[in-house]
């Protein structure tokens, strides 16, 4: 197995804002298979599957990254961390579809915004979540839309 244990395909999915039914949905299949493809002693995710959600792994690690090195470039500029960074939060797919940079699904965007700000406030900067209807000009601004 990619994950090395059903436990750590797991724990990836969750990690990536993945819930079962959305893999379900995007292979085909019953919110019971995956749960199955979870479960020890049951049937291993199919290649096709662990490829996939190993690359939404990638995409979610380079994207807290990106904006980990980000906030490090502002650390550099400013000769000190800020005391806190805006991070983006969505309150349903129609507003990610409105406000949202890319294509894709907003519970993957908001996990990618909670372990930033885990990750941030273990450093010691307090991490702010914005929905669109707190400023929606700045909402925008951070988005970079419209």
């Amino acid at each position: 197995m990619t994950f090395g244990s059903k436990a750590a395909f797991r724990a990836a999915r969750e990690r990536c804002g993945i819930s079962q039914k959305m893999l379900a949905d995007r292979f085909g299949n019953a919110v019971l298979t995956v749960k199955r493809w979870e479960k020890p002693g049951e049937a291993e995710p199919p290649a096709d599957v662990q490829a996939w959600l190993e690359s939404m792994l990638t995409q979610h690690v380079e994207a807290v990254e990106a904006a980990l090195d980000a906030v490090e470039e502002m650390t550099e500029t400013q000769g000190h961390a800020p005391s806190h960074v805006d991070l983006l939060y969505y309150r349903s797919q129609e507003h990610y579809d409105r406000y949202g940079r890319d294509k894709g699904d907003y519970a993957i965007v908001n996990a990618r915004s909670r372990e930033i700000a885990a990750i941030l406030e273990a450093e010691g900067i307090e991490a702010r979540f914005r929905y669109p209807e707190d400023d929606e000009a700045g909402f925008q601004r951070l988005a970079n839309t419209r």
